[in-house]
């Protein structure tokens, strides 16, 4: 996995709403998404799709007098990435620890733990 950076909520609530929307797509269908999350201009998603572009996790394309965005990174690279990172530095790369914490804090419903009970059945029979 290549390595992918940090992202800070701004820029993380705009990669989640590109990452809804069918690509490429212009800045005003982004901002109309992100609607729901942040109130902002036009030109203050600019800056933070600017950002991205500079980091290499959206591309930026010219289409006539429109700008379109396209993600270079999936959803699930970043989610993997944030999850190994948070495992790492939470739980010493312990999933048992993790599970251990989340079964200790209530978070976990009957339901949530036959489901991880499945997953883990499917994972035994690949290894």
């Amino acid at each position: 996995m290549k390595k992918v950076p940090k992202l800070p909520d701004a820029e993380l609530d705009v990669m989640l709403t590109l990452w809804t929307l069918e690509q490429p797509v212009r800045t005003s269908c982004i901002l109309t998404e992100l609607q729901a999350r942040r109130t902002w201009t036009a030109s203050t998603l600019k800056v933070v799709l600017g950002r991205l572009v500079e980091k290499g996790l959206v591309e930026e394309t010219r289409q006539g007098r429109f700008t379109l965005y396209r993600t270079l990174l999936s959803e699930e690279e970043y989610r993997r990435s944030e999850t190994k990172h948070m495992l790492g530095r939470f739980y010493g790369n312990s999933v048992k620890k993790l599970v251990a914490a989340l079964v200790q804090d209530e978070g976990l419903s009957g339901a949530d733990i036959a489901e991880l009970e499945d997953i883990l059945r499917k994972a035994g029979k690949n290894l």
